[in-house]
């Protein structure tokens, strides 16, 4: 049995993840404390689990974050992601780190698994005072952003008949570094008042290249290829989900009538606005032969879709996924994933955060359509829908990411790269 401290920002799509791998390991016999937000106390030990909270600015609400008015007027891009790390990740860090030096003060013989974007572990590996974990191996719901000579965080740069594709690369990365300026320059700033030397790498390689490993939740042929990828960093799949005493709906037979069943969802962050996404589905697959499920996420409150559309706050998508023909969402990564995992074609619609990164891995592997807006058209909506309902390219395509999916058990792979010695 080894003690595992499993740390994560107090942000549901970063925390979900570690706390499916923190049952995962508990399962297999370790010793789990989970330091996050207080708010999720109840979540943690409701799935067996010791917890640990978080305080001052680190045991934040993420929706009063995104209601900040800094953030008015910002539109989707660097200005807009500057401000969501800075105030969602940055300024969190010394507070993520006193926490983190309670535990490891009051039981030094522990490892640490934590979210990549949890960075109370940097001020200590970056020569500030304080205690270490055995090991720590971190976490990436997101898709990476590692600088590299084959890729951007977008994907690889298109050139022209003998341009210099690594040439392009490199030029892009630098100007996406540049770009992030203002989170490194704060990051830096408060790395300093620790007592911790400023970080020499950029903040986006960093949290992939400075933890003793990094387990990316993807896999080859969704991620970007990378030849120089640190052999520090692995991509080993996704992470089991599960939702214990969950009870069908009463409408669930109906997904047996033998339509196509389309599934739509904003996620569990981005879902206060309806009207962005799923209220577009279902106006636009009103009179298609289709059964519509929005999952949302949120309270329904009066939200009525068409007569062959069904509307719930919560579906456990390995119940619905597999049922499903086409999966519509803003982009978020855990959603995606267990999507295309399932054998699932999607159309991506999102401008904010990861979601344009894991839209462009969507298109480029031709897993999907990109739909490039977070605000589609109905009529964008049901021609991308009839797409896929009839492309056998994309779906085989995806037929075969599922099997890559199913060849890695997440769990076993993080447990290995946790206990492995330094």
């Amino acid at each position: 049995m080894a003690k595992i401290i499993v740390a994560a920002p107090p942000v549901p799509g970063e925390l979900t993840p570690l706390l499916q791998l923190g049952r995962g390991l508990a399962a297999r016999g370790h010793r789990i404390t989970v330091l996050t937000g207080s708010r999720f106390r109840v979540t943690v030990e409701n799935a067996g689990l010791g917890f640990a909270p978080l305080h001052g600015t680190a045991d934040y609400d993420i929706g009063q974050l995104m209601a900040l008015p800094e953030r008015d007027g910002l539109q989707p891009g660097p200005a807009l992601l500057n401000s969501d790390w800075i105030h969602a990740f940055v300024n969190p860090m010394p507070d993520q780190h006193a926490a983190l030096q309670e535990l490891l003060d009051e039981d030094p013989d522990q490892y640490l698994i934590s979210n990549v974007l949890f960075l109370g572990a940097w001020p200590t590996r970056l020569g500030a005072p304080g205690r270490r974990p055995l090991r720590w191996v971190a976490v990436s719901a997101a898709p990476l952003a590692l600088n590299s000579d084959d890729t951007t965080f977008f994907g690889p740069v298109p050139v022209g008949p003998g341009e210099d594709a690594v040439a392009a690369n490199r030029t892009a990365n630098a100007q996406f570094a540049a770009a992030m300026r203002p989170t490194q320059d704060r990051f830096n700033e408060l790395l300093s008042r620790l007592g911790a030397t400023p970080a020499d790498v950029s903040f986006v390689d960093g949290i992939v290249t400075l933890p003793d490993a990094t387990a990316a939740l993807t896999v080859p042929g969704f991620e970007f290829a990378r030849s120089d990828l640190p052999a520090s960093v692995h991509l080993v799949g996704i992470l089991p989900t599960g939702q214990d005493g969950w009870e069908p709906p009463a409408w669930w037979p109906d997904l047996d009538a033998g339509r196509p069943i389309v599934v739509v969802t904003q996620g569990t962050l981005a879902n206060g606005d309806l009207s962005q996404l799923v209220e577009p589905t279902l106006a636009a697959l009103a009179d298609s032969d289709v059964t519509v499920v929005a999952a949302l996420g949120r309270d329904p409150g009066g939200l009525r879709g068409p007569a062959n559309a069904r509307v719930a706050e919560f579906i456990p998508f390995q119940e619905l996924l597999p049922r499903a023909s086409v999966f519509i969402t803003n982009g978020g990564s855990g959603g995606l994933h267990q999507a295309l995992a399932a054998g699932v074609p999607a159309i991506v619609a999102g401008e904010t955060e990861d979601k344009p990164a894991n839209a462009a891995r969507v298109e480029y592997h031709g897993l999907g359509i990109n739909l490039r807006t977070a605000t589609p058209e109905p009529k964008a909506i049901k021609h991308a829908t009839d797409l896929l309902l009839k492309d056998t390219d994309v779906r085989e395509n995806v037929r075969k990411l599922a099997e890559v999916y199913a060849s890695h058990d997440a769990v076993s792979e993080i447990e290995r790269l946790t206990l492995t010695p330094s």
